[in-house]
């Protein structure tokens, strides 16, 4: 049995909830507080007079001319959801952060019956709103599987209450289309359409074998979960590790005017480098994309590059620290962009992620390029002895405490802290 908690509107809600003036009232959270700028997250009033995820701010006003609108706070959703979090951790063992306003949690062993569990959760609901805020809403999906879990919480919003068994699942799944369930986009649809299918009903009980010979292995992972059976793994936390590590930011002009390129890049590197030290990790290599003025671009919740140049290198040697890091974005800046056209996106990744082997290295680690050729770069216990005194004072005195040389030009509104809403991982629980 497994449940799935679904903070609703929760960026907005933690915002109305910080501030009272703005309850009831359509809200807008903002990456950047301009017109253009893209609402990431809306209030629930917001969404009923049409403003909706991925607008801009001019397309808002238009649908929703008294709408206010905030710049998001990542801190201030963290400490949300780790009180959040916290509760939830008092009724089950296992529990999967799977995003800053979602968690799964594993009920088995827990609760007798679907009831219990029921009754368990909404009293945790009734928690949150009164020891963390009134104004903050969830929904609860309780299924066999954490697929059906999600399907269930999404039914009713706010603060619904669904729970799928065996016994009405067919009847839940006739009502549903395609769409409705995460992971079918338009283009799995028209597919699945030309095969006749067109309710979530529909693919339950269509061949599977059919199934895979046009989806493949997706295909069975569709009927399993359709039926009820777990093929989605519950990914406990703490016993997660990312896959990469990375930070993006939409270049304004004046960052051009100003060259201020590289000191951005420098900036994103070392948030993806603190983050990736903070997991214990070390990256084998890494990738930097830059987007041009004038290329087709959506930057809502993910980096949507397109058109645009990227350029990858692998590390002679697995490296976390901030030396081997920057060395790295400041190559790989030179073999995307020639100085002269104007930016409008860039993103830093590191990826291929690996635990310390605790071994040490034969020769000093170096760098390759693309091509190959090795950038001759010293590294050794200093490097990561002076990344993890930096980290420190960082996190006593602030992020501005100490920084590169190249970085004394760049203000706090340049590749600022963000938050996305997936797979949060390394978040502090309050005690």
């Amino acid at each position: 049995m497994i449940a799935h908690i679904d903070m609703n509107s929760y960026f907005a809600s933690v915002e109305q909830q910080a501030n009272p003036h703005w309850r009831g009232r359509p809200l807008g959270v903002c990456a950047y507080l301009h017109k253009h700028g893209c609402v990431i997250a809306a209030s629930i009033e917001a969404k009923k007079r049409g403003a909706k995820v991925g607008m801009s701010v001019d397309e808002c006003r238009q649908v929703c001319p008294d709408m206010v609108f905030v710049q998001n706070d990542p801190p201030k959703y963290r400490a949300v959801t780790s009180r959040v979090f916290s509760l939830l951790h008092q009724i089950s063992d296992k529990i999967e952060h799977y995003s800053i306003d979602e968690a799964f949690l594993d009920l088995d062993g827990w609760y007798r019956d679907e009831a219990e569990a029921a009754w368990a959760l909404c009293r945790t609901r009734m928690r949150i709103q009164k020891e963390i805020g009134d104004w903050l809403k969830c929904s609860i999906g309780i299924a066999p599987s954490k697929f059906l879990a999600k399907l269930a919480s999404d039914l009713e919003k706010p603060n619904g209450l669904v729970i799928i068994t065996p016994e009405n699942l067919d009847k839940t799944l006739s009502t549903l289309e395609l769409e409705d369930a995460c992971g079918i986009g338009r283009h799995i649809k028209r597919r699945l359409n030309r095969l006749g299918i067109y309710t979530l009903l529909d693919l339950k009980y269509y061949p599977v074998a059919n199934l895979m010979r046009t989806l493949g292995k997706a295909g069975w992972m569709w009927h399993e979960r359709l039926h009820g059976r777990d093929v989605d793994r519950l990914e406990v936390a703490g016993e997660r590790l990312p896959k990469s590590v990375g930070h993006s930011f939409c270049v304004p002009r004046r960052a051009n005017e100003q060259g201020l390129i590289l000191p951005i890049a420098v900036r994103l590197t070392e948030r993806a480098g603190r983050r990736l030290r903070s997991f214990g990790l070390f990256a084998r290599s890494m990738s930097i994309q830059i987007g041009f003025k004038g290329q087709t671009q959506n930057p809502s919740f993910y980096h949507p590059f397109e058109n645009g140049s990227s350029c990858s290198m692998a590390f002679g040697e697995p490296a976390n620290d901030i030396f081997s890091l920057t060395h790295g974005a400041t190559e790989l800046l030179r073999n995307v962009w020639d100085g002269k056209r104007q930016v409008s996106f860039l993103a830093v990744t590191l990826i291929d992620l690996v635990p310390p082997s605790g071994q040490v290295p034969l020769f000093a680690p170096s760098i390759n390029n693309i091509a190959g050729a090795p950038f001759p770069h010293n590294i050794g216990e200093r490097s990561f002895g002076a990344s993890r005194a930096v980290d420190v004072i960082r996190d006593r005195y602030g992020d501005e405490s100490i920084v590169f040389a190249s970085m004394l030009k760049l203000g706090g509104d340049y590749a600022p802290d963000r938050i996305g809403f997936r797979k949060v991982e390394g978040l502090e629980l309050s005690s």
